[in-house]
């Protein structure tokens, strides 16, 4: 049940969100997740059809849309999901734009002048009041330094912090409640991964964070004369207001501002496809939203990258598993790449069923012997997403948005170069990713590891067998277990206790029998009576004997 505060205290925003959802047509999961009895809805308001004809996906947009920026950015999340939606509710919702009006640029000031701690014009030459971008969590000005240095200033919506959190709370007690109700929850651990938004939102409200982020990223493309990283300004920023270099350029998308500026778009599609590789293969950390307002096609075809909110790091676990399962891909290995989803946390190994490996295997036959440059990276990813979908297959959060970044450089070399050759361009980069995992000092390192890991479990056994013990003998125990699971276990136990019930009458009817073999033996019984006795006690026995046996025989025991 929720928590009777949080209800009382949010109760304004549930009805908004509940007012919301039913007049786009959802009224029938605002019922299901109970929301219409706690707001006290009538029913005819919640049956009520959507006034417009737009389809289910249109209908999820709208209202996230409308729900504001805690929603948009859920459904931009969740448009990383396969996992969890359909394709035409992922199409749908990957047209979703973080964009709204801006807010007064006072306000801006304001919050830089109580960030910052001094008066804007002694901070600023020069500060332009008319932003040049504005999205659900914060908006840009372009400034300029009192030494001349031209600078973006990105400035945190007032109040936001709020309003997410308040957002944050309520859906994680929705999370709950269909964990509860739907079957989706049945599926899928949707606390957790409403737990998981709740952080990530979190982190792109520290500024902060950002801001280090952007200074890795320049750290690893030091060395790369095509790859712009802006400086930051750390003197100027905070949790709430981000200053770093201004760069120049067109967006990546734009040709014919690109056509304007003499630009080669062939070596700008190589660039920036070597971008995506550099940071997946070499770096282990990437961009995960490259789409093209967050880059720019500068002189000299120099792509310029900005916004860095979200930003993913491969471990070398994860790192390692995908390496597996492009092993396996490229040598037709069915299992060896089902083993290598397993270990990137897709499935478990009672999920690896017949049908799941023909279609593995089909997956692989579309793409073996087919020359590289008919490939696509799209392609590959939708089809492995479609897999995931049909086989219900968890997409780990790092995973889904390195596919989706994949994708999406892939599509705007190809915007680019109509002609790119991608495989080409990445076989250098995962030829040495290959080497670097296989070689003997990597293959040393795992090993130590495993050993270490090993070690630990072998520590650690004998105290948790001994605690499960000791819960047992204390009747602390408890067992949790699906219902039909529960109820083979329980016909087991039935099954067993049926065996135990012969096993006693035929052993009851043993001694009886042989102890009425030496009362008349013994004890000159004689007549009628022991005569009829010995019948059915061998009755019994023949029958209870061949009653067991059938039954150990018909269980494969």
């Amino acid at each position: 049940m929720w928590p009777l505060m949080r209800q009382a205290r949010y109760l304004r925003r549930y009805r908004q969100i509940a007012g919301v959802l039913v007049s786009h047509g959802f009224g029938y999961l605002v019922n299901q997740l109970g929301l219409g009895s706690l707001l006290s809805l009538p029913r005819r308001i919640i049956r009520r059809p959507p006034a417009d004809r737009l389809s289910g996906p249109e209908r999820l947009r709208s209202a996230l849309t409308e729900l504001g920026p805690t929603y948009v950015k859920l459904g931009q999340m969740l448009s990383t999901r396969p996992d969890l939606l359909p394709p035409a509710w992922i199409l749908e919702l990957n047209k979703l734009q973080d964009t709204v009006p801006p807010f007064p640029a006072e306000l801006a000031i304001a919050t830089v002048e109580s960030e910052l701690g001094r008066p804007v014009e002694s901070i600023f030459r020069e500060f332009c009041h008319e932003p040049l971008a504005a999205a659900s969590l914060g908006q840009a000005h372009a400034a300029v330094l009192h030494d001349g240095t031209q600078v973006v200033v990105k400035v945190q919506r007032p109040d936001i912090e709020g309003l997410v959190a308040v957002d944050l709370a309520i859906l994680a007690d929705l999370a709950a409640l269909a964990q509860e109700r739907t079957e989706l929850g049945k599926q899928y651990d949707l606390v957790d991964l409403a737990w998981e938004f709740g952080a990530m939102l979190r982190a792109e409200l520290d500024y902060r964070r950002e801001g280090r982020n952007a200074e890795r990223f320049r750290k690893h493309f030091a060395g790369n004369p095509y790859v712009k990283i802006p400086t930051v300004y750390w003197d100027l920023t905070t949790s709430k207001v981000l200053t770093t270099e201004r760069l120049f350029g067109v967006k990546i998308n734009d040709l014919a501002g690109m056509d304007a500026m003499g630009l080669d778009r062939r070596a700008l599609a190589r660039h920036a496809v070597e971008l995506i590789l550099q940071e997946i293969f070499t770096d282990g950390f990437f961009q995960g939203d490259p789409h093209p307002g967050n880059l720019f096609a500068m002189e000299g075809g120099v792509i310029g990258a900005v916004d860095f909110g979200q930003a993913v790091a491969l471990d070398r676990e994860m790192t390692g598993n995908l390496m597996l399962l492009l092993a396996g891909l490229t040598r037709g290995d069915a299992d060896g790449s089902l083993r290598a989803l397993q270990r990137l946390g897709m499935l478990a190994p009672r999920e690896i069923t017949g049908a799941l490996r023909r279609d593995m295997m089909r997956f692989i036959e579309r793409f073996v012997d087919r020359p590289l440059e008919e490939i696509s990276g799209r392609e590959i990813g939708d089809e492995l997403l479609a897999l995931a979908q049909r086989h219900r297959l968890r997409m780990p959060a790092p995973l889904a948005l390195l596919l989706k970044a994949i994708i999406m450089m892939e599509g705007i070399g190809v915007q680019l170069d109509p002609h790119l050759d991608v495989f080409s361009i990445a076989r250098p980069y995962a030829q040495r990713a290959f080497a670097e995992f296989n070689s003997p000092e990597a293959v040393a390192q795992r090993v130590i590891e495993r050993s270490r890991d090993l070690a630990e479990v072998a520590g650690m056994l004998p105290r948790q067998v001994s605690d499960a013990l000791q819960k047992l003998n204390d009747g602390e125990l408890t067992l949790r277990t699906e219902e039909r699971e529960a109820r083979r276990v329980a016909a087991a136990i039935t099954l067993a206790g049926v065996r135990v019930a012969l096993a006693g009458v035929l052993l009851s009817a043993t001694l009886g029998l042989g102890l009425l073999g030496l009362a008349v033996t013994l004890g000159g019984l004689s007549g009628a009576l022991p005569t009829a006795l010995f019948a059915l006690g061998a009755v019994a026995l023949v029958t209870s004997g061949l009653a067991l046996l059938l039954s150990l025989l018909r269980r494969g025991e």
